[in-house]
């Protein structure tokens, strides 16, 4: 069998010409066919000694197949190939053929064809072949444009592509419809079964803000794709400008001053005392410009500065003025807010007084096992009416939809917005977080109710204690004692002959107390003794615990006082804790 790696031939004299071109890429499932066309330009066909090489991925050169000038009478194979390839020619088209049959993986490679010259060799750029019994996929392609494009006379545009397989795909660029050249194709990256490639082109500065159309032309074997973008318009924002002073230190008093959402990222801020600059701060700083990017696309800026100087030398009522210069339409704008010192929190607006308080209640135990649903109620006593907004957020920061309200100017001094909490959201463990906008915060404020699951579930005991009879005052206290239980989370109703206990009744549970990781409570229900004696009456105390599996989560414990001298009695302590966390 004959075996060249690479072969050479007594070649025809004449001029070589550079130009070999491969036919496009493609993708193949094992077992198909393909035909391979190589195209040689200003070549004589009794010049056209043509051999095809390729080169797997990670691998050197393999060598395939020849054909000899001009008939092609003369034809060698790589015996990886032997039987499955053929190669052919037709000089009057000027091409060189390789039929290739029975594909296999491990004829995926980049095939290119190549001239035997009497000094050299000419080469084709070379076309992907890959085979694979994968779905192709075409890539998701994006412009990646500067976000500032600095001074330069050139800036760098780029393109990513996404998501595609196989690896072969190509990068072009063009300027409206002129072709530009000075770009860079970096090689593809694998992550699992999906590649991800990036193109980069340096463009005249002058072009990209004249905002002409520039292109990226991605060619993938599965889907083509022409992605135009141009220089996005510039969007000015005048900042909204907050000042505060505080003078929590007795020998300082510091200035804070906020800008929020400007556009563009162009700003200086400075500060003033009584209109004349300040040269003897003890600390002055700007906290680094932070981005939001709006609904709408525009981005738009925040920054901050804090200056901090000595009491002494600032007497009461001393102006101090924050001055922010921007960029706007017409070139540089300059605005400004002021905040008058005072010691006096009080009587100054400036200050940063407490302007809102934050309570949140938490749903009841009795609607979460009873009704399966309960209500978060966030309290907000308003004592400065200049709240914007309040609403609820989720774990993710994300506002839940429907849950926020905007007080109005004649609203109460205290607001309460409730939040519905599913059962399963709360046995599974839940963070909601109340959030108020206020116009004298530089942040929301913002509390929190959480509950966490805390591990496995842990079902209670529940005993029914013997009946203790208070002759004096002629009532009678029965126990329920519930032990052994986690979480805490557990609620003891009364019923009497099936019924809820009503007002005729009162009826308590201590708070949870925790032993060695779980918990225990006790239940009372009271009782005038007439009501005990009644012959005909059952009293059931009812324990609803999330570990309990039946469809109500309950536990059921009866007695009645026709039963009561029967009950087993249960040598237990009785130091019953003196706090309730339900009393009617």
């Amino acid at each position: 069998m004959f075996v060249p790696v690479l072969i050479r031939f007594p070649f025809s004299p004449g001029v070589c010409s550079q130009t070999l071109t491969e036919s496009d890429p493609v993708v193949k499932r094992p077992g198909e066919s393909h035909k391979l066309t190589c195209t040689y330009a200003g070549i004589s066909d009794d010049s056209a000694y043509i051999s095809w090489i390729r080169q797997a991925e990670g691998k050197g050169l393999d060598w395939v197949a020849y054909i000899s000038a001009p008939s092609g009478s003369t034809k060698a194979y790589s015996t990886s190939v032997q039987n499955r390839f053929t190669i052919s020619r037709d000089n009057n088209m000027d091409q060189v053929y390789l039929h290739m049959s029975s594909l296999t993986t491990e004829d995926s490679a980049v095939y290119y064809c190549i001239q035997h010259c009497d000094a050299f060799d000419y080469w084709g750029k070379g076309t992907e072949v890959t085979v694979s019994s994968a779905s192709p996929t075409a890539p998701t392609v994006f412009p990646l444009i500067p976000c500032d494009s600095g001074s330069g006379d050139t800036i760098s545009l780029g393109c990513l592509a996404t998501g595609f397989t196989p690896s072969s795909l190509t990068f072009a660029w063009k300027l409206n419809t002129t072709d530009l050249t000075d770009f860079i194709q970096y090689p593809a990256v694998q992550k699992g079964n999906v590649y991800t490639g990036v193109s980069q082109v340096r463009v005249r500065r002058e072009d990209w803000k004249s905002q002409n159309s520039f292109h990226c032309v991605v060619t993938h074997p599965q889907e083509n794709k022409d992605i135009s973008f141009t220089k996005p318009s510039e969007f000015y924002q005048m900042p909204t400008l907050k000042v505060w002073a505080s003078n929590k230190d007795e020998s300082e008093a510091s200035f804070s001053c906020f800008a929020k959402d400007f556009s563009p990222n162009t700003n200086e801020i400075k500060w003033l005392k009584n209109e004349e600059e300040i040269h003897n701060e003890i600390y002055k700083t700007e906290v680094p410009v932070a981005g939001t990017k709006y609904n709408n696309g525009s981005l738009v800026y925040s920054a901050a500065s804090v200056l901090i100087v000595n009491s002494n030398d600032v007497q009461q009522n001393t102006k101090f003025t924050c001055v922010f210069k921007g960029k706007n339409e017409k070139g540089q704008f300059v605005t400004n807010s002021s905040v008058i010192y005072n010691t006096d929190c009080n009587r100054n607006p400036g200050c940063s007084d407490a302007d809102v308080e934050i309570s949140i209640t938490g749903p009841t135990l009795e609607d979460m096992f009873l009704n399966g649903t309960g209500t978060a109620i966030c309290q907000v006593k308003i004592n400065k009416p200049k709240v914007i907004r309040i609403y609820w957020e989720n774990e993710k920061g994300d506002e839940i939809a429907g849950s926020s309200m905007t007080p109005s100017n004649g609203s109460p001094k205290t607001v309460s917005l409730p939040l519905d909490v599913t059962y399963d959201e709360w046995s599974e463990g839940m963070k909601r977080t109340c959030v108020v906008d206020h116009t004298g915060f530089l942040l929301p404020k913002k509390r929190t109710y959480e509950r966490k699951s805390g591990g496995p579930p842990q079902r209670p005991s529940v005993f029914m204690l013997p009946p203790i009879e208070h002759t004096k005052k002629e009532t009678v206290t029965l126990t329920c004692y519930v032990k052994d239980f986690f979480p805490k989370e557990v609620f003891v109703s009364w019923l009497v002959d099936d019924e809820a206990a009503d007002s005729n009744y009162k009826f308590s549970t201590t708070n949870p107390v925790e032993s060695n990781g779980s918990y225990s409570v006790y239940g009372q229900l009271l009782l005038s003794l007439d009501q005990w004696k009644n012959n005909d009456v059952v009293y059931s105390c009812v324990v609803y615990h999330m570990s309990v599996s039946n469809a109500t989560r309950a536990i059921v414990r009866s007695i009645g006082y026709r039963t009561f001298e029967k009950t087993n009695l249960v040598n237990l302590n009785m130091n019953i804790p003196e706090t309730y966390s339900k009393s009617k």
